[in-house]
């Protein structure tokens, strides 16, 4: 599931639609697993509610900690669907000059896949 950034940074959750939520995560409501692509995890809880879920606690500590900003595209890919774990690809989101936009470090992040 492809995901564009909030535009509000601050935001503290994170919904996911219907379709995927009733798909892949069959219903969970408690801690599931993020990984960033460099294979580090972090705990999120996930609040299923109506056929979608919200990522809430730990959210918001994992867009700091991977350098997340307005407009980035998230891609979720499920790893494990019995004890979640959900894959998380960032696309970043460039100027026409090729810089980075958008993020609150000062030193530009790393390209994914490189």
């Amino acid at each position: 599931y492809q995901l564009e950034t909030p535009t509000d940074r601050y935001l503290r959750f994170q919904y996911l639609p219907s379709c995927f939520a009733e798909k892949h995560l069959n219903g969970v409501s408690g801690f599931i697993k993020l990984q960033f692509t460099d294979g580090k995890q972090w705990p999120v809880r996930c609040l299923y509610r109506g056929g979608r879920a919200k990522l809430s606690q730990g959210w918001y500590e994992f867009t700091l900690e991977n350098n997340m900003g307005e407009g980035d595209v998230c891609v979720f890919e499920l790893m494990k669907s019995r004890d979640v774990l959900l894959k998380v690809t960032v696309f970043r989101v460039m100027d026409t000059a090729g810089n980075y936009l958008n993020h609150h470090r000062s030193s530009p992040p790393t390209p994914l896949g490189h």
